[in-house]
């Protein structure tokens, strides 16, 4: 009896074993840094690579902004590298640190997702760095004391009150032809005989689903410039290369309405998820996307024109 016990045992360890190899083989985690030992100011590059089944998964890499003792100075975008069918994705972030001692980059979440399966959660590897000051003088040897030096000294009065002239001129100059241009009207940054409103429902309209990767993302590209080029003209500022992020905080200082807000961040935010290759939505969640952001500018609209009403 005990023997069949024993033996059910190790049945039930080996297949667990296999269990775990299965998933570990479809997503891995790997944490690498190019050095365990600095001065104070050098940089550190913190490598993480994510190997992925294929390009449908999602990952979420959590770092903080601030990390104890260090300052990071870069963190580099994903890219994607696809080598024999299996797709790997490499972020590169710059550590440096001004406070000498050992001090420990901690382990980061890293999140993968895929629709329709279990949300899969990683962490990466902690490292110790040393931080160190450059080594100090060993050498012992004494320098020599210089004899005091001769100076001739020029008197540059008249080339201070010449240099003075040329600016005061100079910026006399920049001031008449900076009013000079004021007193023309300032032209808006796209003209258009429709309103920005107009232009941008047309535009959304004129959008169609598509069901090709390179047709999808030319979609989604061309519906976060649809709202770029509508909130440009209403701020009259060339807002077009802006990132989702700067244009989710300039929205919050110009109207600061969470909703409207918030539905706008989302449709943006797909349509980034679907230009890096990390989200392939169906035609009919395409067609909601377009619905949402058509809803998104018209209350938009609304609290913009009320905002600058009430200033």
């Amino acid at each position: 009896m005990k023997r069949k016990q024993g033996l059910y045992q190790m049945v039930s360890l080996f297949l667990w074993l296999c269990a775990m190899q299965t998933t570990a083989t479809g997503q891995a985690v790997s944490t690498k840094i190019n050095t365990n030992n600095i001065l104070i100011g050098e940089q550190i590059t913190y490598e993480v690579k994510i190997n992925l089944a294929n390009s449908g998964y999602r990952v979420d890499f959590g770092v903080p902004d601030s990390i104890a003792h260090f300052d990071i100075i870069e963190q580099k975008q994903f890219d994607t590298t696809d080598g024999q069918g299996a797709y790997s994705l490499r972020q590169h972030i710059v550590f440096t640190s001004f406070d000498s001692g050992v001090w420990r980059i901690p382990s980061f979440p890293v999140t993968v997702s895929f629709p329709g399966k279990a949300v899969q959660r990683f962490s990466t590897d902690s490292f110790l760095v040393k931080v160190d000051y450059s080594p100090a003088d060993s050498t012992g040897q004494l320098r020599d004391i210089k004899p005091v030096m001769e100076v001739f000294v020029i008197d540059r009065t008249w080339i201070y009150i010449a240099v003075g002239v040329v600016l005061g001129l100079l910026l006399i100059y920049l001031l008449y032809r900076y009013f000079k241009k004021r007193r023309k009207k300032t032209p808006s940054v796209f003209k258009s005989a429709e309103t920005p409103y107009e232009e941008a429902i047309r535009a959304i309209n004129n959008l169609q689903p598509a069901s090709e990767a390179q047709e999808l993302k030319n979609v989604h590209l061309a519906l976060s410039d649809v709202f770029k080029k509508y909130y440009s003209r209403k701020s009259n500022l060339n807002l077009m290369a802006e990132t989702t992020g700067e244009l989710l905080t300039k929205m919050q200082a110009d109207i600061g309405h969470a909703e409207t807000i918030s539905v706008i961040a989302e449709v943006l935010r797909s349509a980034d998820a679907v230009k890096f290759a990390r989200y392939m939505p169906a035609l009919a969640e395409q067609q909601n996307t377009f619905t949402k952001m058509k809803a998104g500018i018209e209350q938009f609209e609304k609290r913009y024109r009320s905002q600058i009403l009430s200033k």
